[in-house]
């Protein structure tokens, strides 16, 4: 690929159609390799304390379903069919303008989840090697800032020609921590048999079964909803939505899930593990089983940072000065420097509120994926103007000074809805929680409110809508339907061949 075609995949451009090069394969293995990871170990061990084995497989299972279909149905059209990041997906929301605030919701996520990963991995990694006999006696505190700075490093030399190397590392590594993956659960199964698993109950659950049960469900709800940046990152690469949307609901909906249960069993079964099985295989099987939990913590903490990094990389660049004076290696490093500082400087406590920093992104996500969902398929009817979302001259989405008061609003709605429904710190339920989860009403009532204030406002609708006509089309979108596209104006800085293929 050319360095001028390598421009739009690290920079702000909409990737071009010749840049959409991957297959249904590429696109389930970067998903799957992004959705599986050490930390579906702790959300696993957090469900066990609320439900057994069965009602806690079916209740994570169910909620991840329900939160990657909400992430895909806000993110996955403008990602694959414009060829835009979820970021930018957002100005026709909030403006050109006010869309710096899902840049900073985004940015804050992204560096969440990439410090969450690399502090679990360089705890576990430091304990399992020390259980099998590593040699040399090295402090906990000092052992896991190092590992996890090798981690950050190693992300960084993967990452260094860009990020094509996704395409080729993502199956690889999704198909390798599956095959990890099954022999860590017949391990379990050897061990313990499925009568154990199913009969164990829960660590610590609430008085009411049915809240229990919701509990876990707003857990994978909140968890897949997190996952929204990263639809909007890896997705953009596909040749078509609808070659996307199964893959994509297979790597991040199933193979999550899939995770998500062996950390609640290893969690039922050997309590003190906490979800991880780790040491419990060193336990069994010693040093053998245990590099084969290490190297399916290596290989899927470090494909899902290497993705998260990606995407947070991508986000920096919608800043006009980074995507100009700063380079892909650079941005890069940018992305990476606050995960470092996370690792060395305050692992456990931010470990310790990690339920409280997955609630925060069903708090905030949730709406935004509301407000994204009725404004492209009901106000929209599937049509962007792709100027718009990258001229802040052009007064299509600049609304009231470049900030669209409507999305605002429908967001404020949203986290209200959901934190009179749930205390998203302590986790105490509110009214009709029990029924309708926390995520699913922030989500409806953004949606709602979104809808009604660009109705009732006047003129706000009109002023940034394109009329029908498919200028948003750059180059060939409606391919796969068949819809011939007629010339696109050229955004500034966009080259011609963007509108000429």
């Amino acid at each position: 690929m050319s360095t001028k075609l390598n421009g739009s995949s690290e920079g702000s451009m909409p990737l071009r159609r010749s840049e959409q090069t991957w297959g249904p394969l590429a696109v389930f293995g970067n998903t799957a390799s992004a959705a599986i990871a050490t930390w579906c170990f702790i959300t696993g061990g957090w469900v066990a304390y609320y439900v057994g084995a069965g009602r806690g497989g079916i209740a994570i299972t169910a909620g991840t379903l329900i939160g990657v279909f909400i992430a895909l149905l806000a993110a996955l059209p403008a990602a694959t069919r414009y060829g835009v990041e979820a970021v930018r997906s957002t100005r026709p929301q909030l403006g050109v303008r006010g869309a710096w605030l899902t840049l900073a919701l985004v940015l804050v996520i992204l560096v969440g989840w990439n410090s969450v990963l690399t502090i679990f991995l360089s705890q576990a990694g430091h304990e399992a090697l020390g259980a099998m006999g590593a040699p040399g006696e090295v402090s906990q505190g000092l052992g896991t800032t190092t590992i996890g700075v090798i981690i950050c490093v190693a992300v960084f030399a993967l990452l260094w020609r860009g990020p094509d190397v996704l395409r080729l590392a993502g199956p690889t590594i999704a198909i390798a921590v599956l095959i990890l993956s099954m022999i860590i659960t017949v391990v379990l199964l050897v061990e313990f048999g499925w009568g154990h698993i199913f009969d164990a109950v829960a660590l610590g659950p609430l008085p009411d079964d049915r809240t229990n049960y919701m509990i876990v469900i707003e857990l994978g709800i909140a968890g897949a909803v997190a996952w929204w940046p990263y639809v909007g990152s890896l997705t953009r690469h596909s040749r078509s939505t609808r070659g996307a949307f199964g893959p994509a609901v297979l790597g991040l909906g199933v193979m999550m899930s899939l995770v998500l249960v062996i950390g609640l069993f290893a969690a039922l079964v050997v309590p003190e593990s906490g979800g991880n099985p780790t040491m419990f295989m060193i336990e069994v099987g010693g040093p053998a089983l245990g590099l084969v939990a290490l190297a399916f913590m290596v290989l899927a903490n470090v494909g899902t940072t290497m993705v998260g990094v990606y995407a947070c990389a991508l986000a920096l660049k919608q800043v006009p000065a980074i995507d100009r004076r700063m380079s892909w290696r650079a941005a890069t490093a940018l992305s990476l420097l606050p995960v470092i500082g996370v690792v060395t400087f305050f692992a456990d406590p931010f470990m310790a509120h990690y339920g409280t920093f997955l609630a925060f992104a069903g708090v905030t996500l949730g709406p935004v994926c509301g407000m994204q969902i009725v404004d492209y398929y009901i106000l929209r009817r599937q049509e962007l103007d792709v100027r718009g979302l990258y001229d802040e001259s052009s007064t299509v989405y600049r609304y009231w000074r470049g900030f669209n008061p409507a999305g605002f609003l429908a967001i404020g709605v949203g986290v209200a809805a959901y934190v009179v429904v749930l205390d998203p710190v302590h986790f105490v339920p509110g009214p009709g929680f029990t029924y309708l989860s926390a995520t699913v009403p922030a989500t409806l009532a953004s949606g709602l409110t979104y809808y009604a204030a660009m109705k009732l406002v006047p003129g706000l609708l009109r002023s940034s809508l394109t009329g029908g006509r498919p200028e948003a089309e750059l180059g060939g979108r409606r391919a796969a339907s068949g819809v011939p596209t007629p010339a696109v104006p050229v955004p500034p800085g966009m080259s011609s061949e963007v509108t000429s293929q």
